[in-house]
């Protein structure tokens, strides 16, 4: 479980978070969603303590992060930013290894090299696994940088805006290998998205901001209604149900 309480943040003297309370279930897939400004990434950064808490606290399960050692948190907590610098003469395996770090500290063992070999096979990585980080595209940078995470086995993940650069097979690849994550294997992955119909296909929670505040979290199918959508971005979109899950399609002509 991921508890935040009375998280409010200033930039420059302008409030991005309004005294955010939030409790976040374990072993699902949770989004993140809201119009630009809404506060998302903002809260991003000071669930991965990318930006200094400024205010209330960040809980993952037992741990506190303004006082769990580094050490202990790069072992329960794993985050894929969205800006991200690359050294290009690494190759994708030995970027994959160095998700792996916070358990070999430099000694790689047999349990590492296992790890990374699977998860090239769950992300599909095998014919990039040798090539130069340098010699990639975007979309497959972005998976790789992806599967370092996962390499990194924690209980929780954070991602923001993952979808970035990919297309629409790898887009739900991905999506689907989450959810197998958050499903199978047990572990709790927040997600900051764009896209509101991936929201609705793969999140079991939907957390709705604006203007720095939660208005709704809830399944998809409760919480993105028609109302919900309008009030949350201004756009009157028509919603139907299919498998259980909301697709949203924007009613405007």
């Amino acid at each position: 479980m991921i508890t935040l309480k009375n998280i409010s943040h200033h930039i420059d003297n302008q409030l991005i978070l309004d005294n955010v309370n939030l409790t976040l279930p374990s072993e699902q897939v949770i989004a993140l969603i809201g119009p630009n400004g809404a506060g998302k990434s903002t809260l991003f950064s000071v669930m991965s303590r990318l930006q200094t808490l400024q205010s209330g606290s960040v809980q993952f399960a037992d741990h506190d992060i303004s006082i769990t050692d580094s050490n202990t948190l790069a072992k329960t907590v794993a985050i894929l930013a969205q800006s991200n610098h690359l050294q290009g003469r690494l190759r994708v395996a030995e970027l994959l290894m160095f998700g792996r770090y916070p358990y070999h500290q430099g000694r790689p063992t047999e349990i590492d090299n296992e790890k990374v070999a699977q998860v090239i096979e769950q992300f599909e990585l095998q014919p990039l696994a040798q090539r130069y980080l340098s010699t990639l595209s975007g979309g497959q940078q972005q998976r790789v940088l992806i599967a370092m995470i996962v390499c990194q086995d924690t209980p929780y993940l954070l991602l923001d805006e993952p979808l970035n650069n990919l297309d629409m097979y790898h887009s739900g690849q991905l999506m689907r290998a989450l959810r197998a994550l958050a499903h199978e294997q047990k572990k709790t992955v927040v997600i900051v998205l764009h896209d509101i119909n991936q929201a609705a296909q793969f999140a079991d929670t939907v957390v709705m901001m604006k203007a720095g505040q939660v208005m709704k979290t809830g399944h998809p199918i409760e919480v993105l209604t028609e109302e919900a959508i309008e009030a949350l971005y201004g756009v009157k979109a028509t919603v139907i149900e299919h498998n259980g899950f909301p697709v949203i399609i924007d009613s405007r002509h």
